[in-house]
């Protein structure tokens, strides 16, 4: 082996193997190392270079801290490009570590994939059954990060067709959630999508002028449009809305938000009478690659074809909803539709524990 290289040819290749083999041996390398790949799954939204600087990563002798944030960062690479299985299964395993080491950041991941997968209810029991510290014994780092897992945990409820306990969980974070800044800013983002799903889009809409978006992380901006988009819907105001869908889905990084933007596209233009060119969103969003969550999208499918006469294709449309966000409280409106009453996906004592009765 030679370099040709001016001013480096004197020196031995081998040398350089051996300073390239210390350096990655080193614990500050690692942590740059992780921090690069959180930036790429966070703020870049690059999450196969994320999971191809975990490949790297796996093979250095990380201190356990390390590696547990490694597993996360993997977990969370995989859920964004629609690898359900695989951040589930690891979600899963992920979960006995945190209740047995009192993790609170690999509480907020476990969270987060079991959401993302439509396991809302196996999302909540992390809360039920945490064995964690108690919280007047944690840090204020600590308590930051356990309201974070509750205040995730609002969206598990919402999604179990729960609106009202969403809104009195989020109601009881507030002063919570002060504290911390990250949280704060996105904290109207989630109550302004409660007001806009149960018909307050003015207030909604006043919700997200607390929101600096440029403050907001790059993977997490589309959802700021898509909120304001369906403040606009509830409102009527159609075309606005459409455009917010559309500024969105330019901004959408992870696939589930690609998703989500074409069965709103599809709501709005619903709502607006253009049917036809509902259904062509309707149908891109349920072929599309990722197959998480997506109850309400696949819910309007199903009544956009029941309006056109399509009965039959409607009746599928609905019955993916049964298969695919079996927890939703979409889904026990879609068993209604086809006359299944008994499959409902949550209980109301799912919802009394949801709203933390």
């Amino acid at each position: 082996m030679t370099l040709a290289t001016t001013g480096l040819s004197p020196f031995p290749p081998e040398l350089f193997l051996v300073l390239a083999a210390s350096l990655l041996l080193w614990s500050r390398v690692h942590r740059v190392l992780l921090r690069l790949m959180a930036w790429c799954c966070f703020e870049w939204g690059a999450f196969r270079a994320a999971l191809a600087l975990a490949t790297l990563l796996e093979w250095l002798p990380l201190a356990a801290p390390m590696r547990a944030r490694l597993w996360r960062e993997k977990l969370y690479a995989h859920s964004a490009l629609g690898h359900t299985g695989t951040a589930v299964a690891g979600a899963r395993r992920l979960a006995v570590h945190a209740k047995a080491d009192g993790c609170l950041l690999c509480a907020t991941c476990v969270v987060n994939l079991f959401i993302n997968a439509g396991l809302y209810l196996e999302a909540l029991d992390i809360e039920r059954s945490w064995q964690g510290p108690s919280e007047p014994e944690l840090l204020p780092v600590e308590r930051d990060e356990w309201t974070m897992v509750r205040f995730n945990l609002v969206e598990a409820v919402y999604n179990l067709g729960g609106w009202g306990a969403a809104s009195a969980r989020l109601s009881a974070l507030e002063e919570a959630a002060r504290t911390y800044p990250f949280l704060w800013n996105f904290f109207p983002v989630q109550r302004a999508w409660i007001l806009a799903h149960t018909g307050r889009g003015e207030e909604a809409l006043a919700a997200l002028e607390n929101v600096d978006r440029q403050r907001v992380n790059r993977v997490y901006r589309s959802e700021v449009h898509f909120t304001r988009a369906a403040a606009l819907l509830a409102l009527g105001r159609y075309e606005e809305a459409e455009r917010e869908a559309r500024r969105g889905s330019r901004l959408a990084r992870r696939v589930s938000s690609t998703r989500n933007g074409l069965f709103l596209l599809g709501r709005i233009t619903m709502a607006a009478g253009r049917l036809e060119e509902a259904l062509r969103f309707f149908e891109a969003g349920a072929t599309h690659p990722y197959k998480g969550q997506g109850g309400d999208g696949l819910l309007a499918w199903g009544d956009c074809l029941a309006r056109l006469g399509r009965q039959e294709e409607a009746r599928e449309a609905w019955g993916l909803v049964l298969a695919r966000d079996a927890q939703s409280g979409a889904a026990s409106e879609a068993a209604s539709r086809l006359g299944l009453h008994e499959r409902r996906p949550a209980t109301s004592a799912d919802l009394n524990r949801a709203a933390g009765a």
